[in-house]
């Protein structure tokens, strides 16, 4: 059963991120399964963290503009924080939300783009980010395996009502993950009866070599992307795509664009060719030709712009029957 971390303290801290820094769209990407992980309502953003044992809700605050932002991160904790924690904290949100990656380079490069000119000037100074941890991030790559979007969303809420954290902070209530450690205990047969198929073992034998590997997320940050890559590869069940979408997602690597999903293929095909199916061998070409080290961090800005469309209302219905919510 779920428990449940009421978190009372409250720390505040302003941080200045390098502009540009476009902070509803760094932070929240419309393109993700909705999840009970974060809330993201117009300039706030919340999530929970974990760094080992401490447990924290995070609420990030836009204060700035773009061309001067300024994020006020509100950290809410079961008690009183020391310098250290704090510091601890605070540099592993500035790490997943980037607040001092300097992309200038990008748009000074792009900005007359043919095919990419129109999105830069909609979300100028939007980033990558990464709200989970890596684990957590095995854990999504899991529940997305093999299905519709709607069966993703109904196997995590399952999961983390039984399994997960339930933290109530700032008047609201989010979840978090299990530990690998916690999650290797459970039978097989308890986690199918929550419907999740196949699944069940993965996310045992998943949790299993991350702890036999002893695979720590900072450690992984310092290598390069090959070394990161082969350690990546020796985690059960991950293979080349999950690999590459870690390299991405969790490490912030905007060269690489070597994979392109077959419901991803569709869409693409829509997006860069408006066309209904083009090879993806053809659109990873194309992607990396045109953008090159920033090839990722580009098509990013293309795909992100249709789903913040569909999130404001437009009834896009070629999407719709792609992504089956």
């Amino acid at each position: 059963m779920t428990k449940t971390i009421n978190l009372k303290y409250k720390t505040t801290t302003l941080i200045k991120p390098i502009p540009p820094y476009n902070f509803d769209p760094t932070v929240f990407k419309p393109s993700h399964y909705p999840d009970p992980l974060k809330l993201y309502q117009p300039g706030k953003y919340w999530f929970v963290l974990r760094l080992g044992e401490m447990v924290c809700g995070i609420k990030l605050i836009n204060r700035g503009t773009t061309t001067r932002p300024r994020v006020q991160i509100v950290i809410f904790s079961a008690s009183k924080l020391s310098k250290g924690e704090l510091k601890e904290i605070v540099n592993e949100v500035k790490y997943r939300f980037e607040f001092q990656r300097d992309i200038s380079e990008f748009f000074q490069k792009f900005k007359n783009d043919k095919v990419l000119s129109a999105y830069l000037k909609r979300w100028d100074g939007m980033h990558g980010s990464c709200t989970q941890d890596l684990y957590g991030l095995l854990m999504i790559a899991i529940f997305l395996q093999n299905t519709v979007i709607k069966r993703s969303v109904q196997m995590t809420k399952a999961m983390l009502e039984k399994y997960g954290i339930r933290v109530k902070f700032d008047n609201k209530v989010l979840y978090y993950f299990w530990t690998p450690k916690e999650i290797v205990n459970v039978p097989e047969k308890e986690l199918k009866s929550l419907k999740v198929g196949y699944r069940a073992k993965l996310f045992i034998k998943t949790s299993k070599t991350f702890i036999k590997e002893s695979i720590s997320e900072q450690e992984l940050r310092k290598m390069s992307v090959e070394e990161a890559k082969n350690k990546l590869l020796k985690i059960y069940g991950v293979g080349p795509e999950t690999a590459r979408i870690l390299l991405v997602e969790a490490f912030h690597h905007y060269d690489i664009f070597e994979h392109v999903a077959s419901w991803q293929q569709k869409i693409y095909s829509r997006l860069l060719f408006n066309k209904k199916l083009v090879p993806t061998k053809k659109i990873i070409k194309y992607v990396k030709k045109k953008w090159g080290k920033w090839a990722n961090l580009a098509a990013s800005y293309i795909w992100e712009d249709i789903f913040w469309q569909r999130k404001q209302g437009k009834n896009i219905e070629w999407l719709e029957k792609e992504i089956r919510l």
